[in-house]
């Protein structure tokens, strides 16, 4: 098991890199006196996710809660870090030709080829890294809230109850976004490598690349929405009941079942299991069940 020290220390120095980096892009956009308006809003994106940089960066050294220490923790702020690189890059290249700050008329048409793309993609990924902190640290906050003993359980449930609606929204729209990554790739696996200038090729490369790493971030954002869900769910219901499989004439039953109501108060950790053939399954604690009755006549 790792280091909960050199774990924290590990995220505090991704989390300070990837800070900087995002603090030199604002600076760099800032400085442009014509970019477009497109360019420029991206400076409201990149504060808003220093704000949540920051925020990781004080929470880490203190939180209790593993879920700050979650493994989608490190991967998102690295994939931060990388994009706003990225997109350093990019706009010193689309400026390259300028004078006293003012984007050259050549690379204002160069933008408006393959640049909506690019900075759409780049908005993605500083939208699942936000999204993704933002959900271990509020899931982390309100799980703190709920655990104290003097919250009446009516209260704790409402708090509970109030997340797991907001991580099945974000689920949805993390769902959404996916097919949207996916699309976009089939294009541009579809219509191929065909353009003739080398330089605009290689952007289309660039953003095949970067469309491919927004795809991991959207991913990472997805499974941090299922383990801040699992962890809420767990927390109120004491349940964590995942997989559960039956197949062919197989019938699977999980959690509680026919139990009077003192015994819902026992804590279940339940993982994959599986059924096959002709496999019926009973998972968690059951009262009274007769199998004959839930078999098909």
């Amino acid at each position: 098991m790792a280091d909960p020290l050199s774990i924290t220390a590990s995220v505090v120095g991704i989390t300070t890199a990837a800070l900087q980096s995002a603090q030199f892009l604002v600076k760099t956009i800032d400085n442009i006196k014509d970019a477009p308006g497109t360019i420029k809003d991206l400076s409201v994106d990149l504060r808003v996710v220093e704000c949540v940089l920051q925020e990781l960066n004080a929470n880490v050294q203190y939180a209790s809660s593993q879920i700050i220490r979650s493994s989608q923790i490190g991967p998102a702020v690295e994939n931060c870090d990388r994009a706003c690189k990225a997109f350093q890059s990019q706009v010193e290249r689309w400026t390259k030709h300028s004078k006293e700050d003012k984007i050259f008329w050549i690379s204002r048409w160069k933008i408006g080829l393959f640049g909506p793309d690019r900075i759409k993609t780049f908005k993605g990924q500083l939208n699942d890294c936000k999204s993704t902190l933002n959900i271990a640290l509020t899931t982390a906050s309100l799980l703190e809230i709920a655990s104290q003993k003097e919250l009446a359980k009516e209260q704790k449930d409402n708090i509970l109850e109030a997340n797991e609606a907001d991580l099945e929204q974000e689920l949805i729209r993390a769902g959404k976004e996916m097919v949207e990554i996916e699309q976009s790739l089939q294009q541009f696996i579809v219509s191929g490598g065909t353009e003739r200038d080398e330089e605009l090729e290689q952007s289309k490369k660039e953003l095949l690349q970067e469309l491919e790493r927004q795809q991991a971030a959207s991913t990472l954002l997805r499974n941090m929405c299922e383990e801040a869900l699992s962890r809420t769910v767990y927390q109120r219901t004491g349940q964590k009941i995942k997989g559960i499989k039956a197949t062919n004439d197989g019938i699977a039953l999980a959690g509680f079942i026919n139990v009077p109501g003192e015994e819902l108060n026992i804590s279940q950790d339940i993982s994959d299991v599986s059924a096959n053939n002709k496999g019926f399954v009973i998972v968690g604690v059951a009262n009274n069940v007769d199998i004959k009755d839930l078999r098909p006549r």
